[in-house]
């Protein structure tokens, strides 16, 4: 039986931690613990269990930053999953970076492995936010972008993020920034722009020990008011709609054709096998995460496994729903009509075409709006 996939692998190294990151990654290159964790990863893929044949449709090398990889780690990984899996012809390869490893040589390596498309981590170009958060400075981020105009890489498939709110960073400054790049780089196919979430507090109820790192209190003081977020992203928005981006969910503007196809499937609930630390899959109609400290990681630990039911499956099918494009009526008795009754009425939701979907001015509401209505 054929069975098509995406896949995700979890590089957890980076060469700094950035200030509000909440994820399973560390800043620390130590050689040997980099080449044990790849050593692992690809005994996990090579030991992972199927009686079908699996092709893949897209993978994804993300989270930390997998351009601290070098040519034999990278090497080590596909062959092991070219033993496991059989590469689709149309394949994506996509690959997240920090602007500072957007070598011309990491270029080469990763075309040489089929890499189609490549994520770069911006989020501004402000100087004194990019010192503050740790991340790689402005030059930095010129230079990443003249590395990729020299070279033939992916077909000029290059993604790049910012994240509204930050410290320091005034109104309407992203726009001006998204601006500047699309105009002294016009390969550039894809931008996200995401909102930064409110971590100034550890919440009550930890999933992770990463839940425990919070932003300094001097960012709230700094940073644009939390009102004005949604003002500044319908700036971003329309200014990205003029330029013929295409928004195909809240936070991911693409023009026709380089949508990322590996997040398309999250929102369409196709199955996803993960390996590395702390991954999270869905294949099967089960639910599987790995631990995210190493030792236990590396005794073959989970966090949970789970399978999941056709009510969760809803539950999911409307949060994407609303996020990349509408609620279908027959989906509607299912849900709190008092409730969707009333976002009608305040204009948080609207219907067009027997469809309910979500007004502008509910963007940044998305998630109070969902946890009302399911």
């Amino acid at each position: 039986m054929k069975k098509e996939v995406n896949l995700y692998i979890h590089i957890p190294f980076c060469t700094s931690k950035c200030k509000y990151c909440r994820f399973a990654s560390f800043s620390w290159l130590n050689s040997l613990k980099v080449q044990n964790y790849v050593d692992f990863l690809c005994r996990e893929i090579l030991d992972f269990d199927t009686k079908e044949e699996i092709f893949l449709d897209t993978i994804y090398f993300g989270w930390g930053t997998p351009s601290t990889l070098n040519e034999k780690q990278f090497e080590k990984i596909f062959s092991s999953l070219q033993k496991k899996f059989i590469f689709k012809k149309d394949i994506e390869i996509s690959i997240e970076s920090t602007p500072e490893l957007v070598t011309k040589e990491n270029l080469e390596i990763w075309q040489k492995f089929g890499a189609t498309r490549l994520s770069i981590w911006v989020q501004t170009l402000n100087e004194q936010t990019l010192t503050e958060i740790k991340r790689a400075q402005k030059w930095d981020i010129f230079e990443a972008l003249e590395n990729v105009k020299e070279s033939l890489f992916f077909d000029k498939n290059i993604s790049i993020d910012f994240i509204i709110g930050l410290p320091f960073i005034k109104k309407w400054e992203l726009k001006k920034d998204i601006k500047f790049l699309l105009e002294k780089y016009d390969f550039i196919k894809h931008i996200s722009v995401y909102m930064l979430e409110e971590y100034y507090d550890v919440p009550e109820e930890k999933e992770s020990k990463f839940d425990e790192i919070v932003y300094p209190n001097s960012w709230k003081a700094n940073s644009i008011k939390e009102e004005d977020f949604l003002a500044e992203y319908l700036e971003i928005k329309n200014f990205l709609i003029g330029k013929w981006f295409f928004r195909y969910e809240i936070s991911n503007f693409a023009k026709k054709g380089f949508e990322c196809k590996h997040n398309q499937g999250y929102w369409k609930h196709k199955e996803n096998l993960a390996f590395w630390l702390g991954a999270h899959s869905f294949f099967e109609n089960k639910r599987k995460a790995n631990s995210e400290n190493f030792l236990d990681y590396y005794a073959w630990k989970n966090i949970f496994i789970e399978e999941i039911w056709e009510k969760e499956k809803f539950i999911e099918k409307i949060m994407f729903a609303l996020r990349t494009s509408w609620i279908e009526k027959e989906d509607l008795q299912k849900l709190n009509m008092e409730k969707i009754n009333y976002f009608l009425k305040e204009n948080f939701l609207e219907e067009k075409e027997e469809k309910i979907v979500l007004a502008e001015k509910a963007t940044v509401y998305l998630d109070f709006i969902l946890s009302e209505i399911l």
